[in-house]
């Protein structure tokens, strides 16, 4: 097989007050995506999903990712993502998030 290229365009925003960047989106639809339960359990994944909402979008959730997450787990996402066909793709959490 000949060497193939694919690029996917990717920002990483941090620190303190970044979740609020979210309602600057535009689009229709966006995928939370993250990891274990301190999401849920801190308010990060509601207060993610309220930004995404005031930008207007649609917000579909892909949780419990799990740290170095397997090949199910990462195809399951994938049928998610192609079946709600988002705008954004949104990870929140650590690394494993971003990964999968």
């Amino acid at each position: 097989m000949a060497l193939q290229w694919f690029r996917v365009p990717k920002d990483i925003v941090f620190g303190e007050g970044s979740l609020s960047y979210l309602a600057e989106l535009k689009g229709k639809r966006a995928t939370l995506v993250t990891g274990g339960s301190s999401m849920h359990r801190f308010g990060f994944l509601d207060e993610a999903r309220a930004h995404l909402n005031k930008a207007g979008l649609e917000v579909d959730i892909i949780d419990g990712v799990e740290p170095n997450p397997s090949i199910e787990t990462v195809i399951s996402g994938g049928k998610k993502l192609a079946a709600f066909a988002p705008d954004w793709i949104v990870a929140i959490g650590g690394g494993s998030a971003l990964d999968a």
